[in-house]
């Protein structure tokens, strides 16, 4: 299978995950989908499916890690304008200054 495919199957995974989610009328949370992604896989006999199972779970918990990094602060200012203000810096780490 080729890289372009394997992130294919991991979509679909994860989709099939969150669908399940949903018909079951479960509240949807990453918790919740890596839950119903490791019972896929569990119970999944195709070892190309059960694999995307897999990565699919690690693309859910980096999406925590990268969540879970981020500080972010909301400020009105006396006009009543919001100011969202972040920990991220510039992606390449170049200041603008």
């Amino acid at each position: 299978m080729k890289r372009r495919d394997d992130d294919k199957l991991t979509d679909i995974m994860m989709g099939e995950a969150v669908l399940t989610l949903l018909q079951g009328g479960d509240a949807i949370s990453a918790t919740a989908v890596i839950e119903r992604l490791q019972q896929l896989a569990a119970n999944e006999k195709n070892d190309m499916r059960q694999l995307a199972c897999e990565r699919a779970i690690a693309e859910v918990r980096s999406s925590l890690d990268i969540a879970r990094d981020r500080t972010t602060l909301q400020v009105c200012d006396g006009e009543n304008v919001q100011h969202i203000f972040t920990n991220d810096g510039p992606p390449d780490d170049t200041k603008k200054h």
